[in-house]
């Protein structure tokens, strides 16, 4: 498997990321970007809304951000221009699905692209990638960086 990343799917050219996280899973031929992202964030775990929950508290109070308030489960249709619970959608198509956030302290941009990966399926593909702006944005990644993979594993699992 070829593990260089496209510059493509990133929000900055690789050596100006404070972040990157890559995943991938095989899906059915018939899901779209859009709706593998409503799939995988329609039911999250309960630890994951605890966990915003936190993440709102502890930006608004120490880093004035407002609440983002986890994933709000809507399965409307994703449009260029709209949002996608707190992110931005920067561009959609059958097979990619870009989402970006950003305040004051960082960027985030994710990318779900579905490549061919067989006749009955397709892959996947998830791109995170982040650049922080000052002290408060490398804070927030410290905790973010160490469960960010498990929590893209988590909500992949709705895929299934």
């Amino acid at each position: 498997m070829n593990t260089e990343i496209d510059p493509y799917v990133l929000v900055a050219p690789v050596h100006q990321l404070n972040f990157i996280h890559q995943d991938q899973q095989c899906i059915d031929k018939n899901i779209t970007a859009s709706q593998a992202y409503h799939l995988m964030t329609s039911t999250p775990p309960k630890w994951l809304k605890i966990a915003f929950k936190i993440r709102d508290f502890f930006s608004l109070h120490l880093g004035g951000v407002q609440p983002i308030q986890g994933f709000n489960s809507q399965s409307m249709a994703l449009e260029q221009g709209g949002k996608a619970d707190f992110f931005d959608v920067i561009q959609v198509s059958k097979h990619e699905l870009f989402l970006q956030s950003t305040d004051k302290h960082l960027t985030v941009l994710v990318v779900l692209k579905i490549e061919n990966y067989d006749e009955q399926k397709n892959l996947l593909r998830i791109f995170t990638s982040v650049v922080t702006y000052n002290f408060f944005g490398k804070i927030y990644m410290l905790p973010v960086s160490m469960v960010h993979g498990v929590i893209v594993r988590r909500l992949l699992r709705n895929l299934k």
